[in-house]
């Protein structure tokens, strides 16, 4: 805990011996306070558990030393060249034919195709839609959300092709809630793909009327999710791997706004505000890490191969006797 002086007034003497209590123990008694600059933690309903990340960690280390040397430095060689072209499917569901009844015109789902090309302009991926369906149903509209009878029962309607097909579906989840977006991962694909996909709030789309996230950010941090990377501030300040990639420092929680300056853990590099994986408004988001680049392509090659039906690979079975 860190404590802030307020001048003029009186310091009672109990905090008076706790200041010296921590000075004596060499724990600083200033420190800019960012709480009023964490986003809000509903932003984001993608939930990544612990077996989670350990299979997905397990998944790349088979897709990485699975092979023989040889074999490897050409894989590593592709990866840092490869370039992955991922088919795109919409599910607009609506409840009437206005913005603010979920209905999304082609041409808002046009420009989110186009702000996913160039916020992954760089990265070695791309995205083709290929497909738009509207579905008029109030109760998915307004009930669907992670793990619901509506997401099921939608996405088992809806959900087209593979591993490699990235399907959206707009929402508005509660809309006395917070929530933006939410995905699955690569890893998980296998073991239920029919949850496969993406849910976010229609209305973050570009064009549409979510104040500071309107301009199709929430489906790029969520697609990141969906190539496997996790937020920029995954594990604090303290967590040893945080969020696996080398080149994006710690953070102690998401961004709220777009606060220049930001260094929650100190000792450690400035927050990347400007990375797609914090919770900055739109506005402030521009960029993925080469690390991340590296990350998601890795992803894709291990559990999003276009055109494959199964990743990873099945585990060989022991010969009988």
């Amino acid at each position: 805990m860190y404590f802030h002086e307020r001048s003029g007034i009186a310091t009672p003497l109990f905090l008076v011996l706790l200041y010296a209590a921590a000075f004596a123990c060499g724990f600083p008694l200033v420190r800019k306070n960012w709480q009023h600059e964490v986003g809000p933690h509903a932003q984001c309903l993608t939930h990544i558990t612990e077996g989670d990340k350990a299979e997905f960690e397990q998944g790349l280390n088979r897709s990485r030393h699975g092979l023989n040397s040889e074999v490897v430095r050409k894989r590593q060689f592709l990866n840092d060249t490869q370039t992955f072209v991922f088919n795109v499917s919409f599910t607009i569901v609506f409840v009437n034919e206005t913005l603010a009844g979920g209905w999304v015109p082609d041409e808002h789902v046009e420009a989110q195709v186009k702000t996913l090309n160039a916020d992954f302009n760089g990265t070695g991926i791309s995205w083709n839609l290929v497909k738009t369906t509207r579905v008029n149903n109030s109760d998915w509209f307004v009930n669907t959300h992670p793990g619901s009878y509506q997401e099921q029962a939608m996405k088992h309607m809806y959900k087209v092709g593979d591993a490699a097909t990235l399907n959206v579906y707009t929402v508005t989840f509660n809309k006395t809630t917070k929530s933006l977006g939410a995905a699955s991962i690569p890893s998980a694909y296998y073991r239920d793909p029919i949850s496969d996909g993406i849910l976010i709030r229609h209305s973050t789309l570009p064009g549409g009327s979510r104040e500071h996230f309107n301009l199709g950010r929430t489906l790029t941090h969520e697609v990141g999710h969906w190539l496997g990377l996790f937020h920029t501030f995954e594990g604090g300040c303290d967590h040893g791997v945080g969020d696996n990639v080398a080149d994006t420092p710690p953070a102690a929680s998401g961004s709220e706004g777009c606060p220049v300056g930001r260094d929650s853990c100190p000792g450690d590099g400035p927050d990347l505000i400007n990375n797609f994986m914090d919770y900055s408004y739109d506005s402030c988001m521009s960029s993925f890490t080469k690390g991340q680049a590296e990350r998601m392509r890795e992803a894709a090659n291990a559990f999003r191969r276009p055109g494959s039906k199964t990743a990873p690979p099945p585990k060989a079975k022991p010969s009988s006797a």
